[in-house]
């Protein structure tokens, strides 16, 4: 029981360092081995000068087994056993134990392996150092001066001797070698159930986020549909009504559900960002027409609560830039729908300038300023912090997810851009971004205001933009509302249009008619959008004609864009549907036979 108590604690303690236990289990096998060796010895009676030394040899193990487990200086301790031993104890033995005759020479060479198993660090290469000057010294004087070594009394003598120490050095490295080989193979058994742990908690989160990923997409879909719906409609109020009261109501529900499909694309592409889905697409934009749409969009916001809205640019702002124009929209309207929500009274001023990088290419800069509530250094720390809002209490009627900015950070930096912010507590902040853009043509812009009078834009301006009598399309979405929604929004168009309920349906109708252009549901009961395609794209009809095919879809996600594409389809509309989204698609893939009447 004793042994049993003495193991745990000083060999298999896993809260001893490995170095420490293998160090616990020299010390004993030498404490065990010294004293058969005296025994030996003076059983042996011809070796009369090796008793005192391996008494103190035993003295030093039993010391050093105190410091190291006692004490706790296990490095201390084994400095103090190999250099008793290697540099005074052994040398001494060699000359005392028969010298090159006998098996001294082995012992020397255990206690150098010793230096390296026992002490650490810098005295490891000290102690080593010294061993290599000590015992060559012994060889040296053993054979410049051989009657300083006392010789074993026969050769008979030593063989015993020689082969007795062999057996115990062997015995010694074996039990050694034994323990550090028990010791590999528990960590490794620790390390291969810790992997198996870790492989099955990776199963487990990408289950998880598996399943996060379909509720996001369900959610998406789910949401989104019934924004269809309220957005569709309510465009048809703002068309058709004449009564100032209803369109004011109408415009009050558009601001609404603006908002919430905002909210719904911030967790999404937050979700995006979070699994590393998020991609930058570059393409050609027009520098005059994104300012135009951001100013636009916040235009009426900021007159309704009393602000003023202005936009500046530098002129010489080149007129076309290659960049993803979809996230840097994003951008612009996150840092100004911040700028109004926290902007009580005053004016908000948005400057667009540049400075060049190359010839090719610019540092895109936009800036944000408002006369607003500023922030506190300390609520700067955690402003792009996801779901943080600054000063909670004091805004805690701001509408939001509080991810708005942490998106805007992430995007920015996706884009190598940079963005700083100056606030003054109660005085008001400024956001200024900086991202790199290739030019595509260098001819200035010109001035925003002038441009703006010139071709002025209105947010309340609502109709359609073009008229295709010809033009026959067939819409599929098993959402009765959706469809009247579609149909409402494109019955000024005067295009002929028609209607299925499901896949099937749709299949039918295409075979008997020819259609310019169909819109077809991704999620379908019975037969889904994917597999009506599969079965459409096979049909003599569309061999023969080719009709282009849009994918509409709630789904939002990341990569539906290739989900569609790689599918099939000719191009992919997401819900809720804008009236503007939808006249661009439908004139971007109208085959060129239709007669198109632009309003």
């Amino acid at each position: 029981m004793f042994i049993k108590r003495f193991i745990k604690r000083y060999i298999t303690n896993e809260e001893l360092e490995v170095s420490h236990r293998l160090m616990n289990i020299i010390l004993m096998v030498g404490i065990l081995v010294l004293p058969v060796c005296i025994i030996f010895d003076v059983a042996l009676g011809s070796v009369s000068g090796t008793f005192v030394p391996l008494m103190i040899l035993f003295t030093v193990f039993m010391i050093s087994f105190f410091i190291a487990n006692f004490k706790h200086r296990a490095n201390i301790a084994g400095i103090i056993l190999t250099v008793t031993a290697n540099d005074i104890l052994v040398p001494y033995l060699y000359f005392m134990g028969g010298g090159r005759s006998s098996s001294m020479p082995c012992w020397l060479i255990l206690a150098s392996v010793f230096s390296w198993l026992l002490v650490k660090g810098w005295p490891c290469i000290a102690i080593f150092i010294s061993n290599i000057i000590v015992y060559a010294a012994a060889f040296y004087v053993e054979y410049e001066f051989p009657e300083y070594v006392e010789r074993l009394p026969d050769e008979e003598s030593e063989i015993i001797d020689t082969v007795f120490g062999i057996y115990l050095i062997i015995m010694m490295i074996g039990i050694i070698f034994k323990f550090q080989n028990r010791l590999y193979e528990k960590k490794k058994k620790e390390l291969e159930e810790k992997e198996k742990e870790l492989t099955e908690t990776n199963i487990k989160l990408e289950k998880m986020s598996d399943a996060k990923s379909f509720f996001l997409a369900s959610m998406s879909h789910e949401i989104r549909t019934p924004i269809n719906a309220i957005v569709g409609m309510n465009e048809m109020i703002l068309r058709d009504s004449k009564e100032d009261s209803v369109v004011e109501y109408a415009e009050s529900i558009e601001h609404a559900s603006t908002t919430l499909l905002s909210l719904v694309n911030d967790i999404l592409d937050f979700s995006k960002i979070e699994a590393g889905l998020l991609e930058i697409i570059p393409d050609n934009y027009d520098t005059y027409y994104i300012l135009n749409d951001c100013y636009s969009m916040l235009e009426m916001r900021a007159f309704q609560k009393g602000l003023k809205l202005k936009l500046e640019n530098d002129p010489a702002l080149p007129s076309k830039l290659y960049g993803d124009e979809k996230r840097i929209r994003q951008i612009m309207i996150n840092l100004m729908t911040n700028a109004v929500k926290y902007t009580d009274n005053g004016t908000i001023t948005i400057r667009a300038g540049f400075s060049r990088l190359s010839d090719d290419e610019i540092l895109f800069i936009i800036s944000v300023s408002d006369t607003g509530r500023g922030m506190s250094e300390e609520g700067m720390q955690h402003l792009f912090d996801s779901y943080q809002r600054i000063d909670e209490k004091k805004n805690r009627n701001i509408e939001g997810t509080g991810l708005g900015l942490a998106i805007t950070k992430q995007l920015i930096d996706l884009m190598h851009g940079d963005i700083t912010v100056k606030s003054t507590l109660g005085e008001g902040s400024t956001f200024t971004i900086s991202i790199p853009q290739k030019i595509v043509s260098d001819v200035p812009m010109g001035s925003f205001a002038s441009r703006r009078n010139l071709d002025p834009s209105s947010p309340a301006k609502h109709g359609v933009g073009f008229r295709a009598p010809d033009a026959k399309i067939l819409i599929t979405d098993d959402i009765a509302m959706n469809l009247k929604v579609l149909t409402m929004l494109l019955k000024d168009t005067r295009m002929q249009m028609d209607t299925a309920k499901s896949g099937k349906e749709c299949i039918e109708k295409y075979e008997e008619k020819h259609y310019d252009l169909v819109f077809l549901d991704h999620m379908m009961p019975e037969m889904d959008g994917l597999e009506t395609l599969k079965i459409l794209t096979c049909t003599d009809r569309y061999l023969r004609e080719h009709t282009p095919i849009i994918a509409l879809t709630a789904n939002a996600m990341a990569g539906a864009d290739k989900i569609y594409l790689d599918a099939g389809f000719d191009d992919y509309l997401t819900k809720p549907v804008k009236s503007a989204d939808l006249e661009e698609m439908i004139l971007k893939h109208l085959p060129d036979n239709v007669n198109i009447i632009r309003q």
